[in-house]
C-alpha cells in the first residue's frame, strides 16, 4: 500500500489532509512522511522474506482522490520512487494501482520504473486512453487491465463484453507489455453471462504465441 491508503489517508482524513498541504504543510509532511517511511519498512520485511512481487495500492494518491497533478509530483513522485529502488535492489517488481484516472499521472509514475500499472480505467470512470497510453508509456511498463467492470461487464451483454476485450487486445497487445484485466474486482449482480464473455474473450484474444 501507500503511504496514504489506509494509512495516513484514514489516520487524518483525506480532505483534512488536502487542507492541511495548505494551512499547516509542516504537519502534512511530517505525518505523510512517517507513513511513508512505514511502508518502506513493510516493503523492505516482505522482501526479505523472499516476496518477489510487490502489490502499491494507490488509489488514495490518485488525481480521483482529489490532488492536483503538480502535488502529485511534488509529494508522492519522489516516495514511490524511493519505493521502486529499494524493490528493484532485492530483484523484484512493483505493481502500481490506480483504478482511477491517470492521463495526468501515468508518465510520472511509468519514470520511477513502476514494473505495472494497473488498471488503466477508461472514460466514464477514469480517463485512460489506451491507444495513447500505448504510445506514451508502454515501452517503459506493463500496463494492466481496462475493461470496465461496471459499464461494460456489469451492465453491458456479452457482446459489448467481448467486443471491447478484442479491442484492448487489438491496442495493447502488439510488442507485449499488455495484460487484459478489469478496472477493479467484480461486483456483486454481474450477470453470469457476462462474466463468461469476459473469460472466454480473454481466453481467445488475451494469449500471447
Amino acid at each position: 500500500m501507500s503511504e496514504l491508503c489506509h494509512q495516513a489517508g484514514d489516520a487524518r482524513g483525506m480532505e483534512d489532509l488536502m487542507v492541511d498541504y495548505y494551512v499547516d504543510r509542516p504537519f502534512f509532511d511530517e505525518l505523510v512522511g512517517l507513513f511513508h517511511e512505514r511502508t518502506l519498512a513493510e516493503t523492505r520485511a516482505a522482501l526479505e522474506g523472499g516476496v518477489e512481487w510487490i502489490f502499491a495500492n494507490c488509489y488514495y494518491n490518485s488525481l480521483s482522490a482529489g490532488w492536483s497533478p503538480a502535488i502529485f509530483r511534488e509529494v508522492f513522485v519522489p516516495h514511490l520512487r524511493a519505493q521502486v529502488e529499494l524493490v528493484h535492489r532485492y530483484g523484484a517488481r512493483l505493481d502500481y494501482y490506480d483504478d482511477g484516472k491517470l492521463d495526468a499521472s501515468m508518465e510520472l509514475i511509468a519514470d520511477c520504473g513502476v514494473d505495472v500499472l494497473e488498471t488503466c480505467t477508461p472514460p466514464p470512470v477514469g480517463d485512460l486512453d489506451l491507444r495513447r497510453a500505448k504510445a506514451r508509456i508502454g515501452a517503459q511498463t506493463t500496463l494492466k487491465g481496462y475493461v470496465d467492470l461496471l459499464w461494460v461487464v456489469k451492465h453491458g451483454t456479452p457482446e459489448l463484453v467481448e467486443r471491447t476485450v478484442a479491442e484492448a487486445m487489438e491496442i495493447a497487445k502488439p510488442g507485449g507489455g499488455f495484460i487484459i484485466g478489469s478496472s477493479d474486482c467484480f461486483r456483486e449482480g454481474t450477470p453470469p453471462e457476462n462474466m463468461h464473455s469476459y473469460f472466454q474473450a480473454c481466453l481467445n484474444y488475451g494469449v500471447y504465441d
